[in-house]
Parts: C-alpha cells; structure tokens; sequence
C-alpha cells in the first residue's frame, strides 16, 4: 500500500465526515472478535469487506476515494487492484490441499 495515497484517502474520508457531519459513533475497546453479529450490528457497528473481492467492489462504489485520488490515479489503482484479485483466485492455498486432497 502507498502511505501517500493511504495518507490522502484519510483526509478525504476525515474531510467527508466534518462536511457531511457523519456520526462515528462511540468508541469502544471490546474484542469485536469475542461478540456474535447480533452483538455487532446492536451497537451499530458496520463490517469492513471481509474477502479482497468484496473490498474490490467496495472500491468501485466508493466516491469518497475516487475523489481523494481523481479519475487517472484512481482509474490506475482500481486497474492494479483488479489485476491482483485475479492472480490471488487462481491460487491453491495449503488449506485447500490439506483439506480436499488426500495425498
């Protein structure tokens, strides 16, 4: 990850919130781990992608980065991110070895 397009995604999305007075909610210092989604969505609490896939479309709906990257840098990026999912599907992990193939 490129720490100057992290750090300017960051100001962005900062920027976003003040603009559009975005609640952030409470803080909290519980094991989000340790709860069960009931728990989670209780409190408020919206989950992050949790596969490269879904984070992938995340990306293409998201305005707030294409705005903190503009339409070339974005465009690349969103390229680059693609090409990535692409190489990672294709894999056979050892999970998927030790558990499917009795060798």
């Amino acid at each position: 990850c490129n720490p100057y397009l992290a750090f300017a995604v960051l100001l962005e999305a900062g920027l976003d919130g003040l603009d559009n007075k975005i609640d952030p909610g409470e803080p909290t210092e519980e094991n989000l781990f340790a709860l069960t989604e009931d728990e989670i969505l209780q409190r408020g609490i919206d989950n992050l992608p949790t596969s490269l896939w879904e984070a992938y479309h995340a990306l293409e709906q998201d305005d707030v980065v294409k705005n903190a990257l503009g339409e070339k840098v974005f465009n690349q990026f969103y390229t680059i991110k693609r090409a990535e999912w692409d190489a990672y599907r294709v894999q056979v992990f050892d999970y998927e070895r030790d558990q499917y193939l009795d060798v």
